[in-house]
């Protein structure tokens, strides 16, 4: 039976990160994943700390930011930057959620625009972080404390173990939680400036979802609906519907904030849902210091 110091299962982003920081400190880390980046390949991710149409200031966004700006420019450039235009009658409930918030912001004629928030292109990132990892490529069939079984009979065991899959695997910990489909179109062209409301679109994505909360995860692929309401959308948001080339579809894994708890053998970090780019560097770093490292 192999084993190792610490098994993270998963290597999306919150897995990489968790690895790779890890790694750093000294520890000797073993990945196991199905594929690398797996749910987290999402063509292009937004780091954004004021979300939805509501205007709502994500929790522990000052923290998360000052993660996100002190890891990710390491290994890949982190583009500056969201545009949010809000509509002048809303502006006033944004402004004082925002108050009090050490988000750096400013409002201009078209909107909020969030200086330290920006986007990124996820796939560079993924192989950066992977670089030099131990990773096993195999799904993972069963957990039990800190023993894990493959799906060719191999069985894996470690001092600690942390379970960083996202939706497909998460009926290995039973954690409950929600999973929410939602689709990308890969657009031809490229967008610098990010631009965010009701859909976003970053580099070459324009992404979002309306699609209801599910309480068990099923694949999903792009349905038509949903590339019909994505342009309606950058319609709202742009003034046009750009043309794209292709669709990516995936399911997002949400355990509203309890990101990082305790289970038999080890952790769970997963849950993040849409954020999971914006919040895994901050907990990747709370786990390595409840693991008694240096962040």
């Amino acid at each position: 039976m192999r084993g190792a110091q610490i098994i993270i299962v998963g290597a999306g982003i919150a897995g990489l990160c968790t690895a790779r920081m890890l790694c750093e400190s000294g520890k000797e880390v073993l990945v196991v994943a199905r594929t690398l980046g797996e749910a987290s390949r999402v063509p292009d991710a937004l780091l954004n700390p004021v979300r939805g149409k509501r205007g709502t200031v994500a929790p522990e966004a000052e923290e998360a930011l000052a993660a996100i700006w002190d890891f990710y420019p390491s290994f890949v450039p982190l583009r500056q930057g969201i545009l949010r235009p809000v509509p002048e009658s809303d502006r006033p409930v944004w402004r004082e959620k925002l108050q009090g918030r050490r988000v750096p912001h400013q409002w201009l004629e078209e909107g909020l625009y969030l200086e330290t928030a920006g986007w990124l292109e996820t796939t560079p990132l993924l192989h950066r972080l992977a670089e030099g990892l131990n990773i096993v490529f195999a799904e993972v069939k069963r957990l039990e404390e800190n023993t894990l079984w493959l799906e060719d009979g191999r069985r894996l065991a470690s001092k600690v173990l942390v379970y960083a899959g996202g939706a497909s695997g998460a009926h290995l910990v039973g954690l409950g939680g929600r999973f929410t489909a939602g689709s990308v179109l890969v657009t031809q062209e490229h967008f610098k400036q990010a631009r965010s409301y009701g859909v976003y679109v970053a580099g070459h994505s324009l992404g979002g979802s309306y699609l209801p909360h599910q309480d068990r995860y099923w694949p999903h692929q792009t349905q038509s609906h949903e590339i019909d309401w994505l342009l309606a959308e950058a319609q709202k948001l742009l003034g046009y519907r750009p043309a794209f080339t292709s669709t990516w579809a995936g399911v997002r894994y949400r355990l509203d904030r309890d990101y990082l708890k305790e289970i038999p053998g080890g952790f769970a970090l997963t849950g993040f849902g849409s954020a999971a780019y914006f919040y895994a560097p901050l907990y990747a770093q709370r786990l390595l210091k409840r693991l008694g490292g240096k962040s």
